[in-house]
């Protein structure tokens, strides 16, 4: 933890949770901060401003969330159980735990395809007996054929299936998108444009809710622009006439090419964006190949097919390099 060496001005040590906060003036003399990492203004109250970091804020980065969830837990005191009830104290002991024990951020991503196999992967990660399901196909423009699709690919599947549209109106539904999509145990996101996926989604601050659902633990999957979509940035058709470079939202670092067996002229475009540096190093994927990443690694290689594969694509000594990575999970 912190030392606290900064005095504040009557001689007390200052709080160093306010190195997350800027303060604001406030035509009303109320002491109000900002937080630097979203913005978000409060009280400054070092109680309020913990629990916005540990709880609330969206972008605060995963070591400092972490160094201050521990702090919680601290400054948390057990209570004397009455007697000897040992249950009551393991209980709040484990209470504890559970508060310190960082989320599993999970994130399956497939080169196209992301068919049934998939879906059962996703759902396996849940650890749920009948995992919330639901599909976000925003980039397919929300359209009936890609919807049924899914609901095809799940019929099989011991999953509850949803769909959140992206094209809505308040007269037709009343809960927002962080109430559909906060509630579910996976959402898994369709291909099509990822250029306008990531405008809509900035537009109506489904960005802003992913993250939200990401940092809880929620699985979040896809191919194609369902998978571009996690990485800073990657390779996308959803301009005219040419392959161009797509930025995205970032949980994952580095770039992605899907589609690299489906489509010839993704390969070699790759090749010259990350040679060039132009584009980030970063994995590539044929139809039907997977990866799943726990947090920021990589944690299996997916195939649902044997000649389906995975490349890290970087440049090492001048040289363009693509590695294959071994498969090592095969879905089917």
């Amino acid at each position: 933890m912190d030392q606290l060496q900064e005095k504040s001005k009557g001689g007390r040590p200052r709080d160093p949770i306010w190195n997350e906060f800027e303060v604001v003036t406030d035509p009303q003399k109320k002491r109000l901060c900002a937080c630097v990492w979203c913005r978000q203004e409060m009280k400054g109250e070092p109680k309020r401003m913990l629990m916005h970091l540990t709880n609330k804020c969206v972008g605060v980065d995963f070591d400092t969330k972490q160094k201050y969830i521990m702090r919680t837990t601290e400054t948390t005191k057990l209570t004397r159980p009455p007697k000897d009830d040992s249950a009551s104290l393991l209980s709040q002991v484990s209470r504890i735990a559970q508060i310190a024990a960082p989320t599993s951020r999970k994130i399956v991503i497939a080169g196209g395809n992301f068919h049934s196999a998939f879906i059962h992967f996703v759902a396996s990660l849940t650890n749920k007996p009948r995992p919330r399901v639901c599909f976000l196909p925003t980039a397919a423009g929300d359209r009936d054929a890609t919807i049924m699709t899914f609901y095809q690919d799940c019929a099989s599947l011991n999953v509850e299936p949803y769909v959140q549209l992206s094209f809505v109106s308040s007269s037709k539904q009343h809960q927002g998108f962080d109430e559909v999509l906060l509630s579910m145990d996976a959402i898994i996101c369709s291909g099509g444009n990822t250029l306008n996926q990531q405008a809509i989604w900035r537009a109506q601050g489904i960005d802003i809710i992913l993250r939200q659902a990401w940092e809880r633990g929620i699985v979040l999957g896809g191919a194609s622009a369902g998978s571009l979509c996690w990485f800073e940035e990657g390779t996308t058709d959803g301009r005219p006439k040419d392959l161009s470079i797509v930025k995205c939202l970032g949980f994952l670092q580095g770039s992605h090419c899907p589609h690299y067996d489906g489509e010839p002229e993704r390969r070699s475009f790759y090749h010259k964006l990350v040679y060039s540096g132009e584009m980030k190093p970063g994995y590539a994927c044929d139809n039907d190949a997977g990866i799943f990443f726990e947090d920021f690694s990589v944690k299996n290689i997916l195939s649902a097919r044997p000649d389906a594969k995975v490349y890290y694509v970087s440049v090492a000594e001048g040289k363009l390099s693509e590695l294959e990575l071994p498969t090592t999970h095969y879905i089917k």
